[in-house]
């Protein structure tokens, strides 16, 4: 039986947002909790993160040998394929709420520093943190990467009394069963400021701020 690989999300923001939590979570649901990990964390992070996978204070490029890493990169030359997860020890995603355009965060942050890894792309555009794991997973399982639908930017409103609350998001998103995949509980978070209750009740005596 082929061994499931280890995704490593490096996480390059200055806090753990609760957008950027729903995407982490979504992302532990969709690899499991056995096969995620979450590096370069501050460790007021660590006991939420724990809820999904496991947590280190250090960078994955101080955890793993560099050349058993594929990092995940828009920047990159060549498309991601099945061959390149084998004899790797971690597909690292960049953990980076997106800029439209982008900014290339991920080639600064991560991949220019991982000097001896395999660098990949899933596509040229960015993809949610999420959306990018499901990616590999599908790829993992045997998919080719050209025939995973995807859509570029969508659309989310909602009707509050007379208004209609609406917001773009310029990002690639893959579709599943014709939906874009979302983190669960992100769009009413977008929409309404909220988080969901399963957060809640998950996180409840851990807290998000320091």
């Amino acid at each position: 039986m082929e061994r499931k690989p280890l995704i490593v999300i490096e996480h390059l923001e200055p806090e753990l947002s609760p957008w950027i939590l729903l995407e982490y979570r979504h992302a532990s649901k969709l690899a499991g909790k056995d096969h995620i990990m979450y590096t370069n964390v501050p460790l007021r992070y660590h006991s939420i993160l724990s809820l999904y996978g496991r947590v280190s204070e250090h960078s994955v490029l101080d955890i793993f040998d560099h050349s058993r890493l594929l990092v995940l990169d828009p920047k990159a030359d060549k498309p991601l394929t099945k061959n390149d997860l084998e004899n790797i020890d971690a597909i690292v995603v960049g953990g980076i709420l997106g800029d439209h355009p982008p900014k290339g965060r991920t080639y600064k942050l991560l991949s220019s520093r991982a000097k001896d890894s395999l660098k990949r792309n899933i596509g040229k555009s960015q993809y949610s943190i999420d959306g990018a794991v499901y990616v590999v997973l599908e790829v993992f399982r045997g998919g080719c990467l050209e025939c995973i639908e995807y859509i570029d930017g969508i659309e989310l409103s909602r009707r509050i009394g007379n208004e209609e609350i609406k917001i773009f998001l310029p990002f690639r998103y893959p579709m599943v069963n014709n939906r874009p995949l979302l983190a669960p509980g992100l769009k009413e978070y977008l929409l309404e400021g909220l988080l969901p209750d399963f957060i809640i009740e998950e996180i409840s005596n851990k807290g998000l701020s320091e």
